[in-house]
């Protein structure tokens, strides 16, 4: 596949990702814990299915004993932990800012993959970003310094799925096997959080649409994606391109939620498409994917 293909799957995968925030909006309340932990297991069990359907069962044993799905699975718990809880603590606005918006920049110190234009595209849409998510901030309380924390280490997190996802690609690991290994041993990780509170709600409705788009549309489908782009991408390149999340998310609530977007807003979405669009044209130009310093992928070129 062409790294511009590779690159369009990145986008539709964040893309999907980008619907969570309105699913959860049009959806009934539910405690985050139990709604993460029941999602990744249902995720778990279609990819597995998945899985076992289109590949060996001896892929599975041998991706089980891989470093990256360990990475990938732990990094996805460690995700949703921290993201939710700096949502909580600094603010949905600021939670968001610094969680998205250092993702790529963790991404590309990290793995040294960084150009001029890199700089320069990611810059942009992280300015992009500040300003559409700025509109929402208020000077009356600053943010809680653990909120912060929080915020970073999810995007420490999401940098870390990143980074392992493309060893995954390296080593050749399938990618549907890949995921599903990755996710149950998230989804196994997550089980003490269906003791901890009420999930009487997936007796409902309402409750079980909601889960069911959140693990089949949002997790199955949209990582199949963003997992197959990882292939053919540096994992700088990708985690800038994820930051089409928030402008899918902004026009979502714009046009479902009823929810103002303003000048600025529409101002930052624009600095965000721009600074995607830079990085799009620059792929074709990227000698190959590389991996990290960590160890997750061995005798990868630098860039």
């Amino acid at each position: 596949m062409s790294r511009i293909g590779s690159a369009v799957l990145v986008l539709s995968g964040a893309a999907l990702f980008g619907t969570i925030g309105t699913a959860l909006a049009l959806g009934p309340e539910i405690a985050v814990p139990q709604l993460a932990a029941v999602r990744l297991l249902l995720a778990a069990a279609a990819l597995a299915l998945i899985a076992l359907v289109t590949a060996p069962s001896v892929q599975l044993l041998t991706t089980v004993r891989q470093l990256p799905a360990w990475w990938a699975g732990v990094s996805q718990v460690s995700f949703n932990l921290c993201f939710f809880a700096a949502v909580r603590e600094a603010g949905v606005a600021v939670g968001t800012l610094v969680a998205i918006g250092a993702t790529p920049i963790l991404t590309g110190l990290a793995t040294r993959q960084v150009s001029r234009l890199w700089v320069f595209a990611t810059a942009t849409a992280v300015a992009g970003l500040v300003l559409l998510v700025g509109g929402e901030l208020t000077t009356a309380s600053p943010p809680s310094p653990i909120g912060i924390l929080l915020a970073v280490g999810a995007a420490a997190s999401y940098a870390t799925y990143i980074v392992a996802g493309n060893a995954a690609a390296r080593r050749d690991l399938a990618t549907q096997v890949y995921l599903a290994v990755a996710f149950s041993i998230a989804g196994i990780l997550c089980v003490p959080f269906l003791f901890t509170g009420e999930i009487s709600w997936l007796g409902s409705g309402d409750g079980l649409a909601l889960v069911a788009y959140l693990s089949l549309c949002t997790t199955v489908v949209a990582y199949s994606l963003f997992n197959r782009g990882l292939r053919g991408i540096r994992p700088s390149t990708a985690s800038t391109l994820a930051l089409v999340e928030p402008v899918v998310a902004a026009g979502l609530a714009y046009v479902l939620l009823a929810e103002v977007l303003g000048v600025v807003g529409l101002l930052g979405a624009g600095l965000i498409l721009v600074g995607l669009l830079l990085i799009v044209r620059s792929v074709d130009g990227q000698a190959g994917d590389s991996a990290e310093p960590s160890g997750l992928v061995e005798n990868a070129p630098r860039a």
